[in-house]
């Protein structure tokens, strides 16, 4: 006969642990990342979604052709949004801000940045004085910049800071549309624009060179008016001495 063990104390007998096989895994098989199928998920949304953009899109601007000339100019993109343009010197020295009206209903704001040779005798001077100074014996440029902000945009502040340090006047137009000026952007009225301040400075530049500086959009723009400055030129008889500085970068 089988002894029995004694119970321990509480009547409890020893507890066994079970322990259960291990499964072996079979080999040669990995298991599949789930973050690949993820990404290729993503990828064919993306490209699902560019498609459809590629597609829709002409046939968008076919139907509202005013959206394209808003995409060309964005004229409806006013930065710097604190900055007062008819104070420029808030961010340009030896500046100062008016207007010309270069048709019927469209009125341009322009800044005139004297050279920095100048900008101590240029403080507290009116508009008059600054017309005035165009006839000294420093060149002017007509800077025609690209597309959306104004004037005061920061680069575009950068460089007429760098052309007055290099002797030249500067005078900065945001065409009809843009910032401050009233109308609205179209190939013809950007160039007319640019054309009339370019007559309006050579009439009181006593035979200086006045030179348009374009970039981006402001290219297109200096061609435009170069060749409408020379047709007109050719047609009257008149001189016009012009350069134009592409810049595209």
């Amino acid at each position: 006969m089988k002894r029995r063990e004694p119970p321990q104390k509480g009547g409890l007998r020893p507890q066994v642990k079970a322990v259960s096989p291990k499964i072996a895994k079979p080999e040669g098989r990995t298991p599949k990342p789930r973050h690949s199928s993820r990404v290729l998920s993503y990828l064919k949304a993306c490209a699902l979604i560019l498609g459809t953009i590629y597609i829709c899109v002409p046939f968008i601007i076919r139907l509202c052709p005013a959206l394209l000339g808003k995409v060309v100019y964005l004229n409806m993109v006013k930065v710097p949004l604190f900055v007062d343009l008819k104070n420029p010197g808030e961010v340009l020295n030896h500046t100062i801000n008016f207007y010309l009206t270069s048709e019927d209903g469209v009125t341009v704001g322009i800044w005139h940045t004297v050279p920095a040779s100048r900008g101590e005798e240029a403080k507290d001077k009116d508009q008059r004085w600054f017309e005035g100074a165009l006839s000294d014996d420093n060149p002017v440029i007509i800077y025609l910049h690209g597309n959306g902000g104004t004037r005061a945009v920061d680069h575009r502040v950068q460089l007429m800071k760098v052309l007055s340090r290099s002797g030249f006047h500067v005078l900065s137009l945001d065409y009809r549309g843009y910032a401050d000026s009233t109308g609205q952007p179209s190939e013809e009225g950007v160039t007319n624009d640019s054309v009339f301040l370019y007559e309006w400075v050579k009439a009181r530049s006593r035979g200086n060179p006045v030179c348009l500086w374009g970039h981006s959009l402001g290219t297109g723009i200096a061609t435009n008016a170069a060749r409408k400055l020379q047709e007109k030129g050719e047609h009257h008889r008149i001189s016009i001495e012009i350069l134009i500085f592409l810049s595209v970068c």
